[in-house]
């Protein structure tokens, strides 16, 4: 099994609703995602995928979160709709609180779609979201 990895990078604000501590008010990171790839062959350049493809593929599904907060649906009243009339670009994760662990997740599902569709030999392997240097959350299916 071959196997390659691309880092990409975007800040975005969030607030974790659940959390009793300083993460349940809204605050940044500098959040970097690393996808990795896989597959059984190569292609006839040798390569899982060419990495600019990978990055072509990426990118634009990154860009919803680049320079925007998300935030837990629960907070969509109260937080959600001041911030889009004040012009602010707002996310909404429906599926729990914008953690590490559940960005992981939803990049996994997205770039996993686009894969399936658009290059059909390459298979996700995983994805890592770095909040900080110091803590990360991975997605695989393992």
């Amino acid at each position: 099994m071959y196997k390659i990895e691309k880092k990409f990078s975007f800040p975005m604000g969030h607030r974790l609703s659940k959390n009793l501590e300083q993460c349940s008010n809204i605050h940044g990171h500098n959040f970097i995602v690393y996808v990795g790839v896989k597959s059984k062959t190569l292609t006839d350049a040798d390569m899982v995928i060419d990495f600019g493809n990978l990055k072509k593929l990426v990118q634009p599904l990154l860009e919803q979160y680049d320079h925007s907060i998300m935030l837990n649906e629960c907070d969509l009243e109260k937080f959600g709709k001041p911030l889009v009339d004040l012009g602010m670009k707002v996310n909404i994760m429906l599926d729990g609180d914008p953690t590490a662990e559940n960005l992981s997740k939803d990049i996994y599902d997205m770039v996993k779609k686009d894969l399936d569709t658009d290059f059909p030999w390459v298979k996700m392997d995983y994805v890592t979201v770095y909040e900080n240097e110091n803590s990360k959350a991975t997605y695989t299916e393992e």
